[in-house]
């Protein structure tokens, strides 16, 4: 069911090109595995140490990402609104104290989890990565009125117009994907699992938090030229969906535009191949990232399809309609999961409730950058270790598919980094390399996490029962 553990060694391992272990705080072998249980020791989090992570936290966030937000909304908000968005950049350039959220959905949890960092005074600075991010999209929303009921910004999507824009630059790709979908249709085999998979992977491009719409316009087509996928698990989550007529697929949305529509086709040829089967798709509760996809994008990127003068667009567009209407493709935006995937809490802190909902579900489709940073927990990982071992935590299989944007990741031998490392310095932040990435995880028995370890307690025979009942399918 997972992987072997290679056993812990328990030393510092030298940082390389890409910064993967700034403060040398990673572990070679950080999983150690005995009958029945995985404890996986949890390295560092990224932090500002890193030199991209730096650069996101000082630059890229306050000065860019914002800087255009304020640009694209000067007709749209109330001026009191831009003020606030200038005000939230300067004070992260600033490097100032973080503050409370005070309005936010769940501001309440959101600052009990914040409260390590605020009764220390933390400023933007000592924040781990992740916490930082995801911290600054609900601060900016609070900034515009986004949660107030009664204000000119309430429920305004600041990035609605560049995520338009983006949507508009990527229409030759889209006009691939949607030809390709058509071809599909119906029809359940391995070559178009993969194609429609690979699709989804590469329209992970499509990020308007790391590039504009124009950069946009020349991504997701990477795989028709040449192949800068690291690993491709594409076969073990074809076997798992192919053992059933009914299957159940939840996919983890990331970016509306070029990725949604990927991920609208990939959903398409499901439901269509498996007319018993169901796709769910998990997206943000309110705009987040800038290019986040909300119940509201699904919606406006199928009007969009529906009003082409492409004749596969329009039959793609009513057939995902239809589909959404006898609820075999389902939208979901306000559950649980739904705010747990907007926190800044790692995957394996996810709420027993929330994990009782996954348990029966057949395959998790994990989407994007951000995604695959939670299910590690944005963690500074040796780049070997087992993406089945340290996702073993996962309450049901899951698929992970992300073009790399942020300096971590697994399941890459030393080997396979070195030639890495010589193609391009960069690989591992500059959108250009994919990863398709697999975990069958084992019949749990107990999941217990501190701030240093997970322990998975599971039942090995039965992990292996289940496996080979699937096999006989």
């Amino acid at each position: 069911a997972a992987g072997q553990g290679r056993g812990r060694e328990g030393k510092a391992v030298e940082g390389h090109s890409m910064s993967l272990f700034p403060t040398g705080s990673g572990h070679a072998g950080a999983v150690e595995r005995s009958e029945g249980r995985f404890e996986i020791f949890l390295p560092l989090p990224l932090d500002i140490s890193d030199p991209f992570v730096k650069d996101t936290m000082t630059d890229r966030v306050p000065t860019k990402i914002l800087g255009r937000t304020v640009k694209y909304n000067e007709k749209s908000l109330p001026r009191e609104s831009l003020e606030a968005i200038d005000s939230l950049a300067e004070e992260m350039r600033s490097n100032k104290p973080i503050s409370p959220l005070t309005h936010c959905p769940r501001y309440e949890e959101w600052n009990e989890y914040l409260g390590q960092y605020l009764t220390r005074g933390a400023s933007w600075n000592d924040l781990p990565w992740y916490v930082s991010e995801t911290y600054v999209y609900h601060r900016l929303l609070e900034a515009t009125g986004y949660f107030k009921v009664g204000s000119q910004g309430h429920e305004f999507d600041v990035f609605a117009a560049e995520k338009k824009e983006a949507l508009e630059q990527a229409l030759p790709q889209v006009d691939v994907r949607m030809q390709t979908c058509m071809q599909a249709k119906g029809q359940w085999s391995f070559t178009f699992f993969k194609s429609l998979l690979h699709m989804s992977l590469w329209g992970n491009q499509g990020d308007s938090s790391l590039f504009t719409a124009q950069d946009m316009s020349s991504k997701g087509t990477s795989d028709v030229e040449k192949s800068r996928l690291i690993v491709d698990d594409s076969s073990l989550s074809f076997f798992v969906l192919g053992c059933k007529d009914d299957p159940v697929v939840h996919i983890f949305n990331d970016n509306s535009g070029m990725e949604l529509v990927s991920d609208l086709a990939f959903a398409h040829y499901v439901v269509s191949s498996k007319p018993a089967s169901t796709v769910v798709l998990q997206l943000k509760p309110y705009p987040f990232f800038v290019s986040d996809a909300t119940v509201r994008d699904v919606h406006f990127t199928i009007e969009t399809l529906k009003q082409s003068n492409n004749a596969n667009q329009r039959q793609v567009a009513a057939d995902l309609q239809q589909y959404i209407k006898e609820g075999r493709i389902v939208l979901r935006g306000d559950g649980d999961l739904n705010y747990f995937l907007a926190s800044p809490k790692p995957m394996w802190e996810m709420p027993p409730d929330v994990r009782d909902s996954l348990a029966a579900v057949d395959l998790v489709v994990c989407k994007g950058d951000l995604m695959y940073r939670k299910l590690l927990g944005d963690r500074t990982w040796n780049t070997k270790e087992l993406f089945e071992d340290i996702i073993s935590y996962f309450p049901c299989p899951v698929t992970a598919l992300r073009t790399c944007k942020a300096p971590l990741a697994i399941g890459v031998e030393d080997e396979a980094r070195k030639k890495l490392d010589k193609a391009s310095s960069s690989w591992m932040v500059n959108g250009e390399y994919g990863m398709i990435q697999f975990c069958f995880p084992p019949v749990l028995h107990d999941l217990q996490v501190s701030g240093t370890m997970i322990r998975v307690d599971f039942d090995e025979e039965a992990s292996i029962n289940r496996m080979q009942e699937i096999c006989k399918r």
